[in-house]
């Protein structure tokens, strides 16, 4: 299980292109102010008209520069560490999330940040992640991993939260956009946006994602720990940038839909405790050998 060159080269330099991309994305300041558009829809829309988001709506440009913010403390941290444990299991496994979580970010701004000078780094590091990210996959042992986990590993916990968390996604997002949809309006909170690129990912990778996992460890398959170990390090990343995006706004204008706010919030928080539980029940030893089957 020994991480190819290939891997290890690739993942520098995404670390390095990240890097580039959230310190540009924070950093990198234009003279402007707000400026109010009306789109071909007819929406009254407020564009950020200041800094790299300058052409997007200033609600998008807020997420982006929160969403940078996190990549420079947490997540680049955290993948630097990932590569330093590298020989280790949990070091094969945290990479598999941390990549999977570059290719959502980057893809999603490649196809909705209005056009800017980054674009194409971008797009190199969803695609360089892309490649990583099954690289690193076909290095590991997936059969060897039930044996890893502790038998005290609880795996009604993941199953359970997994649903929830993907039940909790398809409600929000669909009770949004059917409402839209049959009364042939587009939503007012994403103004000056050609499409819904966030539910559109989130439905189409995250809910797959977080219910592959929820089906496989209730087959107790070997790649259903697998796959948790990619969707939780994804959600521990997800569970400190969401609550994020809800507290911005309120420090700038004092508004908060706490309908949503409160059960994401509470799930996010949920989010990280199962995060952190599944990664203490990785052992480095082979649980066999203590007398310690993990369920197969």
């Amino acid at each position: 299980m020994k991480p190819s060159k290939a891997v290890i080269w690739l993942s520098a330099l995404i670390a390095v292109l990240v890097l580039v991309a959230a310190a540009t994305g924070v950093f990198y300041q234009t003279p402007g102010a707000h400026i109010s558009f009306v789109t071909v829809r007819g929406e009254h829309a407020i564009y950020q008209g200041s800094g790299l988001y300058r052409y997007d709506p200033a609600s998008v440009a807020r997420e982006g520069v929160v969403w940078d913010v996190i990549d420079l403390i947490l997540a680049l941290p955290l993948f630097a560490i990932v590569l330093s444990q590298r020989n280790a299991l949990r070091g094969r496994l945290l990479p598999g999330g941390m990549l999977f979580y570059f290719v959502y970010k980057y893809l999603m701004y490649a196809t909705m940040v209005a056009f800017n000078p980054l674009f194409l780094v971008y797009v190199a590091i969803f695609t360089l992640s892309a490649v990583a990210f099954f690289l690193n996959l076909g290095g590991i042992e997936v059969s060897h991993l039930p044996a890893h986990m502790s038998a005290r590993f609880p795996r009604w916990l993941f199953i359970g939260f997994t649903l929830v968390m993907s039940a909790a996604l398809i409600v929000l997002w669909l009770g949004r956009i059917i409402p839209y949809t049959l009364a042939g309006r587009f939503p007012d909170e994403f103004a000056g946006m050609s499409t819904l690129v966030t539910q559109a990912f989130d439905l189409g990778m995250v809910v797959p994602l977080l219910l592959a996992t929820a089906i496989l460890l209730w087959r107790h398959s070997a790649w259903g720990y697998l796959i948790a170990g990619i969707s939780l390090t994804f959600g521990f990343i997800m569970s400190i940038t969401l609550p994020a995006w809800i507290a911005v706004p309120l420090i700038q204008a004092g508004q908060l839909n706490l309908i949503e706010a409160a059960p994401f919030t509470l799930l996010c928080l949920v989010g990280l405790y199962v995060s952190g539980r599944f990664f203490w029940c990785v052992q480095e030893e082979h649980a066999r050998s203590r007398g310690e089957m993990a369920p197969v």
